[in-house]
């Protein structure tokens, strides 16, 4: 009987291989064989799915912002807009040891975007639609839209600001998310 191959989840594992690889190596220490080696399979099943060293960064990436939409859809975006617009800016910031590689790899990729145009283009549409969802789910709290665009740029900026302390370790989580949520609600009691 002829195996099946599950190729869609042969290419997260090795997507999964790069991170890890980025993680410790930065994207500077990318290549097929630091990424099979993390991955535990062979150079040509990573050449098998993907053809260049930049084809592996970019599906990383797609796939990284890919699985943030998803889970947002899946268990962030409750019926509740207030609730939703906490989660939504909460969610990057590192809670615990386990957060803290997936955090450090858009880092990289957000570094890696200073050289990269295509890189930078990617991260710049993520992060305009995130301002877009944080923008929809003010309007629904009832933030005027002249006053929506703006406060969601700032509670964005604010998230960012917070994702990085806490990664670098200059700030709690506690702290981090405590205001991150005290300024949503800043926004949101008008």
């Amino acid at each position: 009987m002829p195996r099946i191959v599950d190729h869609a989840q042969r290419r997260r594992e090795i997507v999964w291989a790069l991170w890890a690889v980025i993680h410790d190596r930065g994207i500077d220490g990318v290549t097929f064989r630091a990424v099979a080696a993390a991955g535990g399979v062979s150079i040509g099943r990573v050449q098998h799915y993907f053809e260049s060293r930049e084809h592996l960064i970019r599906a990383g990436a797609e796939h990284m912002v890919a699985e943030a939409e998803l889970r947002y859809r899946h268990d962030g975006s409750p019926t509740d807009p207030r609730a939703a617009l906490v989660a939504l800016l909460t969610r990057p910031v590192p809670t615990d040891d386990s957060g803290r590689p997936g955090v450090s790899v858009w880092y990289a990729y957000l570094a890696e975007s200073a050289s990269d145009p295509w890189i930078r283009a990617f991260l710049a549409d993520a992060t305009r639609g995130t301002v877009a969802e944080t923008e929809r789910l003010l309007t629904d709290l009832g933030v005027p839209e002249d006053v929506s665009g703006p406060a969601a740029l700032r509670l964005v900026a604010v998230s960012n600001g917070v994702t990085q302390a806490v990664l670098l370790g200059a700030m709690d989580p506690d702290v981090g998310i405590g205001l991150v949520t005290a300024e949503a609600d800043a926004h949101t009691r008008r």
